[in-house]
């Protein structure tokens, strides 16, 4: 548990000294703005806006699944634990829970900048709790998603490049599920069945992960 834990911290003060959320934070701001002012949104129904807080979430987690990706490939994160003879299922798990921790915020922050720029009617209290209860299914799915194309894609010269290719097709049932969820509550339908695709994803990655990250990190 020292171990793991030792590892947690290395990550949050990697994510603090490259002000790696920071940036996650701005990049969504921006995307929400971009979707709120450049395109016309007047007018149209609430579920064709919905897309747009998971998009904004999608991208900007993608920034700092880059930024790990450099990290990783330039010996800079965790080499040190790994030639140290740590057990690499930690830094799996300690690397999966930090991205699990940084991405609660976020999704908070886009879908309350979402209520805030769109126009879309404000939803009772519950409804709104039950869309920021979304980031835990889905920042589930996500984190450890992210920490196998990160162990894939650091040994390839193209590596931002590869990671992209494989995290958009990869997490697009993810986005369909978040998406799918949030249209839901603000139609006060059951959301069953969201939860369950972003569950049993979240559960393919995190055992895929415990399986192969330290084949792929290694490689």
């Amino acid at each position: 548990m020292k171990t793991f834990l030792a590892l947690v911290v290395n990550e949050l003060k990697l994510y603090s000294a490259q002000r790696g959320l920071y940036f996650a934070f701005i990049l969504a701001l921006s995307l929400i703005a971009v979707f709120r002012f450049g395109i016309p949104v007047d007018g149209q129904s609430t579920t064709m806006l919905e897309i747009f807080p998971s998009a904004a979430f999608l991208i900007a987690v993608l920034q700092l699944l880059l930024m790990a990706v450099s990290w990783e490939s330039d010996q800079y994160a965790y080499r040190y634990y790994a030639m140290s003879g740590t057990s690499l299922s930690y830094l799996f798990f300690a690397k999966s829970v930090v991205t699990f921790l940084t991405q609660l915020p976020l999704w908070i922050f886009c879908i309350s900048a979402f209520l805030i720029f769109f126009p879309i009617d404000t939803p009772p209290t519950v409804r709104i709790f039950a869309l920021y209860w979304t980031c835990i299914p889905l920042a589930l799915a996500l984190s450890p998603a992210g920490q196998l194309i990160a162990a894939i894609s650091q040994h390839s010269a193209q590596k931002n490049f590869l990671a992209i290719a494989l995290f958009l097709p990869l997490c697009l049932p993810v986005l369909i599920a978040a998406t799918g969820r949030v249209s839901a509550i603000f139609a006060g339908l059951d959301t069953l069945r969201y939860d369950a695709l972003l569950l049993a994803a979240a559960a393919l990655f995190w055992g895929a992960g415990n399986l192969l990250f330290g084949f792929l990190f290694e490689e």
